[in-house]
């Protein structure tokens, strides 16, 4: 493989999406697999409850370091930098974590299974900042691979301990040594082609990168919070096993935010160099181009929903989920909505509009909390999807209003 060689956008689109998707289609299949092996929902919803809750810890590990990262053109911080400080807020996320199942009066299995899980979402944080490294230097290749071969890794592995020994912790601990061993044996010596990632840092940038992120993170966990905190209310309102229905039910649409991110993901570095180079007419044309392709997603997504959600739902988990098929155009609608809501987050971020960002989640958080309750007493698992939506609209309303007040500064 020739490191030295940069890929064309659209190369590293192809690369990017056909690994991102394939991780995904795992990541989605270890449900499916627990709701057709195992013997009850509960599983299911312990399974979903670890995966929304080390979502919120998942982005605080990250701390949005990534976007910034890879549109750092005047190399503001060094890798050793930033790889040192993606050890500490990994720990600190780790920490925190723990710290937080245990304000809750979780089962001592539904604890143990998102610490365990926690460990997993870490070599998820990890592998993020490598292939960021990556990306900066227009090699999304390598990082399409190790995702295409670590989601096929973590779905064998927890199929085949869950096979074993019917327990989902298990198997959760299975894809998480899998997974941690091929970004030991691939990931880490992919990236000492491009830069040495030996982690190095002093007090002084420590705090000078803490400054910096600070509404980014804080920003980022709110909005984590808020699209997680539905279905923890929804499952101290109705149990678990009504927010193992539901989230049977909304993982498939998860597809729809996701293949937004293969979209504009390539196009961080192209929006950068634009903006360093203060290419306006560019930047502005490439944003709205990759809006009618996010709108183009969403709405190809809504049609197949409609016309074939039902059996789709039917082939995939059988005819008990199949009946609950009116919950999926609103989660449908929801993920579509965040599609934008990231692409937007990561402009911003080019435009480093970051305390402008913190603004937005916390007055988006404060209207989710108000209309969760009333949302979900009154229209029960789609009250989760309809408050969700109601979220999404105030933070892109929020993000447009800035985007073109910098657009017209520019």
């Amino acid at each position: 493989m020739d490191t030295n060689k940069e890929l064309s956008v659209s190369r590293n689109m192809i690369w990017n999406t056909v690994g991102s998707f394939t991780y995904l289609v795992c990541q989605w299949l270890l449900t499916m697999i627990v709701v057709r092996i195992s013997k009850n929902m509960e599983n299911v919803g312990n399974l979903s409850l670890a995966i929304s809750i080390t979502n919120i810890f998942f982005n605080l590990a990250c701390f949005n370091v990534r976007p910034y990262l890879v549109s750092d053109v005047s190399g503001k911080f060094k890798i050793h930098e930033y790889s040192a400080f993606r050890i500490f807020t990994g720990l600190s996320a780790l920490v925190l974590c723990i710290g937080y199942i245990n304000i809750f009066s979780y089962s001592t299995e539904q604890k143990i299974c998102i610490v365990v899980y926690m460990f997993f979402k870490l070599g998820e944080v990890w592998v993020d900042l490598l292939h960021g490294i990556e990306q900066r230097s227009n090699r999304m290749d390598i990082g399409g691979i190790s995702l295409f071969v670590r989601g096929i890794l973590s779905s064998v592995s927890f199929t085949v301990c869950l096979l074993l020994t019917d327990s989902i912790i298990s198997s959760i601990f299975g894809m998480v040594i899998v997974t941690w061993g091929f970004i030991c044996v691939y990931d880490m010596q992919m990236v000492k082609f491009f830069t040495p990632i030996k982690p190095q840092i002093t007090k002084k940038q420590t705090i000078n990168i803490f400054k910096e992120f600070i509404p980014l993170t804080v920003g980022a966990f709110m909005s984590t919070f808020a699209t997680t905190y539905p279905r923890q209310f929804l499952e101290s309102y109705m149990g678990t096993e009504v927010l193992g229905i539901y989230a049977t039910v909304a993982t498939p649409a998860v597809v729809v935010q996701v293949a937004a991110s293969y979209v504009f993901n390539p196009l961080l570095t192209v929006f950068s160099k634009y903006y360093a180079e203060k290419r306006e007419r560019e930047f502005l044309i490439l944003f709205l181009k990759t809006c009618g392709l996010l709108l183009g997603v969403s709405g190809v997504a809504l049609i197949g929903c409609i016309t074939l959600g039902k059996q789709g739902l039917n082939l995939l988990y059988g005819k008990e989920i199949a009946e609950y098929s009116d919950l999926l155009i609103p989660v449908i609608i929801f993920t579509s909505l965040n599609g934008f809501v990231w692409f937007m987050w990561n402009v911003l971020i080019v435009l480093r509009k970051l305390k402008s960002l913190l603004f937005v989640n916390f007055s988006g958080l404060l209207f989710l909390l108000l209309i969760v309750r009333p949302m979900v007493t009154a229209y029960g698992m789609n009250g989760v999807s309809y408050a969700l939506i109601f979220f999404t609209v105030s933070l892109i309303l929020q993000m447009s209003i800035i985007l073109l007040k910098c657009f017209k500064k520019r």
